[in-house]
């Protein structure tokens, strides 16, 4: 199988005053990893198709589309034909969505995704995108994210009610799962083999393997990579040095962090980093 160059031109940048990051970027022969994100993410798709894959859904997201999904939603992304793709999106918390609409209880709105085709909706996060690019009337880029924030609010938002204690999931693999996930999170910097994740979670490996991957919607090696850069990326917004962070994340090194790092943000760690300097 032809090796991908994972080719892509992007720039990242954060908001402060939105509390959100954005991205602009025009992808060519990229493969997105599957990965998660810590908040939100809406990308609206400029140019272009993207063939997205989720656990459950299997789609394309052409130009006009905003693919919009929760935090912690699994995903991966590649180009459907030579052509590639462009977006522009905004990772941000639902609650900072809520907020200017008087908010919700925490955990309680999730996106109706995972592609919404709305014109108007488009319009204004267009707008508030480039504002926000160019760093130009604040006042005008707030008023369209307000209007943003109530047109998704009260058309593509859910409120779901919160689940009764005896309603949750108690069973003996969703709290070995629930270990297994705290196990990878907590020894990201050492080598952990299948055997490793059983013991920590009490299931025989096959058990946990199968689990896993029906809790999470990924493999547990997927989670592991996509982890390590969640947790570099943390590192790196609390300005820590980026071998340092390589180290600790548990990547056999700083280039190999950088091609994990990239393959799952679509920008390099340094750029990241020179984007959330404070």
């Amino acid at each position: 199988m032809a090796r991908r160059n994972h080719r892509a031109q992007t720039a990242f940048w954060r908001s402060d005053d939105l509390d959100a990051e954005l991205l602009k970027g025009q992808f060519a022969d990229y493969v997105y990893d599957f990965h998660v994100h810590e908040t939100a993410c809406l990308a609206l798709i400029t140019e272009g198709a993207i063939h997205i894959r989720m656990p459950g859904h299997d789609f394309i997201a052409r130009k006009g589309d905003l693919y919009a999904i929760d935090a912690d939603a699994p995903h991966a992304g590649e180009p459907v034909d030579g052509s590639g793709w462009s977006q522009r999106t905004l990772y941000i918390d639902v609650e900072a969505l809520r907020r200017p609409l008087g908010g919700s209880p925490r955990g309680t709105s999730s996106l109706k995704g995972p592609v919404i085709r709305d014109a108007g909706l488009n319009r204004l996060f267009l707008d508030m995108h480039l504002m926000s690019e160019q760093g130009l009337e604040p006042l005008a880029r707030d008023q369209h994210f307000l209007d943003l924030s109530q047109r998704l609010g009260e058309r593509h938002m859910r409120d779901a009610a919160v689940p009764d204690e005896s309603r949750q999931r108690t069973t003996g693999e969703a709290l070995a799962v629930k270990r297994a996930r705290d196990y990878l999170e907590e020894t990201l910097a050492g080598k952990v083999s299948l055997a490793d994740l059983a013991a920590a979670s009490g299931l025989p490996p096959y058990r946990i393997y199968r689990a896993f991957e029906k809790s999470e919607g990924i493999t547990p090696h997927t989670f592991q990579r996509q982890t390590r850069v969640r947790h570099a990326a943390r590192l790196i917004r609390l300005g820590e040095p980026l071998a340092e962070v390589a180290a600790a994340c548990g990547f056999a090194d700083q280039a190999h962090m950088t091609r994990s790092f990239f393959r799952q943000m679509a920008v390099t760690p340094g750029a990241y980093q020179a984007a959330v300097a404070r």
